[in-house]
C-alpha cells in the first residue's frame, strides 16, 4: 500500500508541475503586486481561470490527500 501511494505521489507531483508551467501568465510582472500595475488580478476581479486551473487544483488536492494518507500509514 505504501509503494502504491509513494508512486501515485510522485505521478500527481509531476503532473501538478506540467499543469502550473503550461498554465498562461496572467500577472503583469512586479509592478502588478506592488500596486502600480493592473489591480483587476490583484483584487481577484479575473476569477475564471479555465480547465487548466480546474485540473490544477485537481491533481493538487490528490496530491496532498496521497501525501496526508502516506503521513497516516507511517
Amino acid at each position: 500500500m505504501q509503494t502504491l501511494l509513494t508512486i501515485f505521489l510522485f505521478i500527481f507531483a509531476f503532473i501538478l508541475i506540467v499543469l502550473v508551467l503550461v498554465q498562461p501568465d496572467r500577472s503583469h510582472g512586479m509592478t502588478a503586486s506592488m500596486g502600480l500595475g493592473s489591480s483587476n488580478t490583484i483584487f481577484g476581479i479575473d476569477k475564471d481561470g479555465g480547465p487548466l486551473a480546474k485540473a490544477t487544483e485537481i491533481v493538487a488536492f490528490l496530491f496532498i490527500l496521497c501525501s496526508l494518507l502516506l503521513y497516516l500509514i507511517r
